[in-house]
């Protein structure tokens, strides 16, 4: 173990155990008394407050810390999270926005010289792009927050009052979902973010424990509850265009001369955006089933046709 991951690893000990004893920790670090002291000293030069205790029962304490995040990273794992903070950016709305920047900044400005050199060079390599961003959803924070709080709200669903407990959120098809359990309907239901427009806190005093309640087992309920059943069928070109945007939701099988044909389910809050869809894909893709998704896309072609008469 290097000496940098031994003082990292060292800190994080020290913060969550907060009394210790040298012994104890040369002991758990497997390095003489010595080493474990002089590591000590160069913690609390870097700002990790440490106090000594004389006596039989003496030893280190360590003082509550405000920011535990001072922590090595290698120069795989900085680049890592530099390109997992950089994927975010193109995204319209984000439950912490204004936090993110912040972050990306502080995480920037703390790297040494060499690897900002290095991150410099590489960040105009690289890019990340979020399709069909084009709704904002303003309230997710608030959609979050009660996510983990555990807590009923009141929104405004479309311009219908609906009282709701969120689960969490999830992005598909570059919109944000909020799976919750609406009290109206008595089930989970699925509700898209940009389409709330008002928050408020419910009054409540009966509401579910949704603490230990798993996302994506939700998500799961919810994808076999879709309304109805699609079935698109797709040329050779069209197979290839779908895998590159593949959905875990639907199937593909695939003849001996590489045409195709998806089967799965969906919901009517999907209707418009794989009608967009399917019609980028153009001749490429013939949607089968349901009707409802084939009548969205004669609409949104016969626009298109007037607009170019």
């Amino acid at each position: 173990m290097s000496k940098a991951t031994r003082l990292n690893e060292l800190r994080l000990y020290i913060n969550r155990v907060k009394k210790f004893k040298v012994d104890d920790l040369a002991k758990e670090f497997n390095v003489s008394r010595r080493t474990i002291l002089r590591d000590l000293e160069e913690l609390s030069i870097l700002g990790v407050p440490l106090i000594s205790e004389v006596g039989p029962n003496g030893g280190y304490q360590v003082l509550e810390e405000k920011n535990l995040l001072a922590v090595s990273f290698t120069k795989d794992e900085t680049f890592s999270i530099f390109f997992a903070l950089l994927s975010l950016k193109h995204f319209i709305s984000l439950p912490f926005e204004s936090e993110y920047n912040s972050i990306i900044k502080k995480f920037y400005l703390n790297l040494n010289g060499k690897m900002k050199d290095e991150i410099d060079l590489i960040k105009d390599k690289i890019d990340f792009k979020i399709d069909n961003q084009t709704k904002e959803s303003p309230l997710l924070k608030e959609l979050f927050m009660a996510a983990i709080g555990n807590e009923p709200l009141w929104i405004s669903y479309l311009g219908v009052n609906r009282e709701i407990q969120p689960i969490g959120l999830f992005s598909q098809y570059g919109r944000w979902y909020c799976p919750s359990y609406c009290y109206l309907r008595k089930e989970f239901r699925l509700f898209r973010s940009d389409r709330i427009s008002e928050i408020r806190l419910s009054a409540r005093s009966e509401k579910m424990n949704l603490n230990e309640t798993n996302l994506n087992d939700i998500i799961s309920i919810l994808s076999t509850k879709k309304e109805y059943e699609l079935i698109v069928e797709l040329t050779p070109e069209g197979v290839g265009k779908y895998k590159s945007n593949v959905s875990p939701y639907h199937r593909i099988s695939i003849d001996s001369k590489g045409h195709g044909v998806i089967r799965g389910s969906i919901s009517k809050t999907e209707i418009d955006f794989l009608a967009d869809y399917f019609i980028q894909m153009g001749k490429n893709a013939k949607v089968v089933q349901p009707i409802e998704l084939r009548d969205e896309i004669k609409k949104k072609i016969l626009v298109l046709s007037v607009l170019y008469q």
